[in-house]
């Protein structure tokens, strides 16, 4: 490509939002060219192959979604999808010095030894807590989600339940996260019904009114590593993608916009629209020249640290049955681990040897932050420490597959966020034909990422077809 030969769309960033939204783009019949700045894409969705074992870094398993699934479809890779066996979708909780199966519903959380009696009675009285939709203004008012789950079902909810897996999706803090941001749905129980317990019941009522029976959603995983899914869409790419170009600046050149790369090969290109798809506090750099209130508050969202460990011991110095996806652990169990996934549970390929298993544990998150000090080796010790005790591993160390150190995770949705989301999008929409895209905008899953990089991808394909008309 030549310097200032014009694209429809220049998508900036090659994390799966951006793989998605070029694809998506590409799909529509648009010109487009994705930039980014390492030398591979993916992002954290990377994998490790040693021969023995397979990896994963970022995402273990995909929740299957109807824009995920078409993706994957159009990406040519449905045959290498796997989905886990039933037995392998338990998740567990370390409570109380053991593993305790996650309850699937209420009659399972009332007979679970994960609340106390009073916990549980505190847990049926949330019917009766009074709204916060009855209080003058409350409404209006963020709320974080340890507020939220202490005022309507009890501190035990809190600190059993609710925060572990704040810990497993957000690596987040639940006294800073926000319950609007995060949880929205079941803010909005609250808000329709009084009470999340009859929201839930009435939406399982409308269900089956409707026809409709709730099923669990599916994980999902490639064979070979979940890292196929983003050098699937690379592939389809091909020549419109480039790897180590990273974006310098971004001007207004009339009606298109130049965008300035670090690449000797190819030093500017201009595009009829662009899509940030990176991070926050990148995307705050290249927004800094247009829109000085939506380059702070893109800066002032924060990013959790997390390291990933993928350990390989051997099947029979394990003395918890892998009966399940893996575990989450609260901080009041005091480990320092925030959970672990038994990959070659879920997907057999991850380990070659039959007598071996392939785990990988996490930690870090805004609980945290100085996990990113600590040595390989230290790390190494206190995970295998926290996995003898939670799984009641015996023997010696295990074998180390792979480490990812992920210094900025997972955007923090804390108390606040969609007021910096409001100021970023009403500042974006005054800069012509710039458009944003990423985790910090949904949220951190891949499905979600996935839905509105396409989304995104369509109005692209409305916006230029508007322009061309006129």
């Amino acid at each position: 490509m030549k310097a200032f030969q014009p694209v429809d769309v220049a998508v900036v960033g090659g994390g799966i939002s951006g793989l998605s939204c070029a694809f998506w783009a590409k799909r529509m019949g648009l010109s487009v060219l994705l930039l980014e700045s390492e030398p591979s894409v993916g992002g954290c969705m990377r994998s490790v192959r040693n021969g023995e074992c397979i990896a994963d870094g970022g995402p273990q398993s995909i929740m299957s979604s109807p824009e995920f699934m078409e993706l994957v479809e159009a990406a040519g890779i449905k045959e290498l999808a796997r989905t886990p066996a039933a037995e392998a979708n338990q998740p567990y909780l370390f409570h109380g010095g053991r593993l305790v199966p996650v309850p699937q519903n209420l009659p399972a959380l009332l007979s679970s030894p994960l609340l106390s009696l009073g916990g549980k009675l505190r847990l049926l009285s949330e019917p009766l807590v009074a709204s916060r939709r009855s209080d003058a203004g409350a409404a209006e008012q963020d709320e974080s989600v340890a507020a939220f789950v202490r005022r309507r079902a009890g501190p035990q909810v809190l600190d059993a339940l609710v925060s572990p897996f704040v810990s497993g999706i957000f690596a987040g803090d639940p006294d800073k996260l926000s319950m609007r941001s995060a949880f929205p749905a079941v803010v909005d129980m609250e808000r329709r019904h009084g009470s999340v317990l009859r929201g839930a019941v009435a939406s399982r009522r409308a269900a089956r009114r409707n026809g409709a029976v709730p099923k669990r959603r599916q994980s999902v995983g490639f064979g070979g590593g979940n890292d196929r899914l983003p050098a699937a869409l690379a592939e389809q790419l091909g020549r419109e993608l480039r790897t180590s170009a990273p974006v310098q600046a971004i001007w207004q050149r009339g009606e298109w916009l130049e965008l300035s790369l670090a690449d000797a090969a190819l030093s500017r290109i201009v595009a009829r629209s662009v899509v940030l798809a990176t991070p926050a506090f990148v995307a705050a750099d290249l927004l800094a020249r247009f829109e000085p209130a939506a380059s702070a508050e893109l800066r002032a969202i924060a990013y959790s640290p997390v390291i990933q460990i993928a350990l390989a011991y051997p099947r029979n110095a394990i003395g918890a049955p892998l009966d399940g996806f893996g575990f989450l652990a609260a901080r009041s169990e005091g480990l320092r681990i925030l959970g672990c996934v038994w990959n070659s549970a879920m997907f057999p390929d991850r380990c070659a040897r039959e007598e071996d298993v392939l785990l990988t544990v996490f930690l870090g998150g805004a609980l945290d932050p100085g996990v990113l000090a600590a040595s390989d080796d230290e790390l190494v010790r206190a995970a295998h420490a926290d996995l003898r005790r939670a799984m009641k591993i015996h023997d010696g160390m295990p074998r180390v597959i792979a480490g990812f150190r992920w210094a900025k995770a997972i955007p923090q949705y804390d108390v606040g966020h969609d007021r910096k989301l409001k100021t970023i999008a009403d500042a974006v929409a005054r800069i012509p034909h710039m458009h944003l895209c990423g985790s910090y905008l949904t949220s951190p899953s891949v499905p979600d990422c996935i839905k509105l990089a396409k989304s995104v991808a369509e109005g692209l394909g409305r916006s230029l077809e508007t322009r061309a008309k006129t």
